[in-house]
């Protein structure tokens, strides 16, 4: 999910833009690997001031991986370096070089494997939550991680944005008054929804054995994987990649925004008509050509409501420079409000969820 951060723009921090898988190389006709997750690897690059060229391929290479296909959420697992390599025009050793460079820098730390919340009968929603006192804030993530549903935090220097999971509206405010209760909140944002695609797969228990074991070690190897689940290399294989067509997955990347060699922000802009989404979105890749689409949360109106959002991730020498795209954007018609979000890492929270994997097992 998108991470903490200051967001600044024509209306109150109230959503991060959220971008958000690993990937498998091939040999001998089997995957070997559980997916192209960009886990470092041979050769590996020390890390240090990147040179012009890396700079720029390492957003080329972020928005290969988040380029939509039919995993449709996150990293997409089937963007193996050798297919990012030949899309970039680069060689596949230059692009797990920059992984193992992101890797050593601590801007990717990790992934969160997270199941479409329709398999479990529910909603993946989210509240912005403000707070004047850090140590406060920094108080509230115990206490937050410890309710039923929390799924991840994302923690900013004066917000937290709480992840969780919702499956009927006494639930949701229940949820809400429990979020009321912790110390030092000054304010609680709207619940925003996340926009997972449809999901009409019949889960079997096969298939959650699988989601379990990549939740444990995302970046197993297919073998790994294969003898953890109890079968064969190529079916797991094939499981793996019908639940991505399904949309049953998404591979979120634990990313350290401030590790990340310029300034990275996502940029949500909430339009007048959704129809004029695609149209807004060429304009602002004119207006910033380092910027790619992403996926996220929708802003709110004035009247609390969901609004047609445009998502980017957007990146530059300094911070300045991408606030000084605000009013540039704000000033293109259709567009309502504008927010960049300047992240920070995001922080899993396991129990529940696995919990709730495991007993769709039973």
């Amino acid at each position: 999910m998108w991470g903490g951060g200051d967001s600044q723009g024509t209306m109150p921090p109230e959503a991060p833009s959220r971008p958000s898988n690993p990937a498998r190389n091939r040999s001998h006709g089997v995957r070997p690997r559980a997916s192209a997750l960009p886990s470092g690897g041979t050769p590996r690059s020390t890390t240090g001031p990147a040179s012009r060229e890396s700079k720029s391929l390492d957003f080329e290479i972020l928005r290969e991986c988040f380029s939509a296909g039919s995993a449709g959420l996150g990293f997409d697992p089937r963007q193996t370096p050798e297919v990012i390599s030949r899309r970039l025009r680069v060689s596949p050793a230059t692009v797990r070089r920059r992984f193992g460079v992101w890797r050593d820098a601590g801007f990717l730390r990790g992934y969160d494997v997270i199941p479409n919340p329709a398999l479990l009968g529910g909603r993946l929603v989210a509240r912005l939550m403000d707070f004047a006192d850090p140590i406060a804030q920094e108080r509230a993530i115990e206490t937050l991680s410890l309710i039923d549903g929390m799924v991840q935090i994302d923690p900013a220097r004066s917000t937290l944005l709480a992840v969780y999971f919702v499956d009927s509206a006494s639930q949701s405010e229940r949820r809400l008054r429990q979020l009321r209760g912790i110390d030092g909140a000054t304010e609680i944002g709207p619940e925003l929804t996340f926009g997972f695609p449809p999901c009409n797969r019949t889960m079997s228990r096969a298939d959650w054995r699988l989601v379990a074991a990549l939740r444990r070690t995302p970046e197993a190897s297919l073998s790994e994987l294969a003898k953890d689940v109890g079968q064969s290399a190529r079916t797991t294989s094939r499981r793996l990649d019908s639940l991505l067509d399904a949309g049953a997955l998404m591979f979120d990347p634990i990313l350290d925004f401030a590790r990340f060699h310029q300034t990275l922000s996502g940029l949500a802009v909430s339009v007048e008509d959704a129809d004029q989404r695609e149209r807004i979105l060429q304009e602002i890749r004119a207006l910033h050509p380092a910027s790619f689409s992403s996926w996220g949360l929708p802003l709110t109106d004035p009247n609390q409501r969901e609004a047609p959002t445009v998502h980017l991730w957007v990146t530059a020498p300094t911070s300045a420079t991408l606030d000084e795209l605000i009013p540039r954007v704000a000033r293109l018609a259709g567009v309502k409000n504008v927010m960049l979000w300047y992240g920070r890492s995001t922080i899993p929270i396991r129990p529940w969820l696995d919990e709730r994997i495991e007993q769709a097992l039973q």
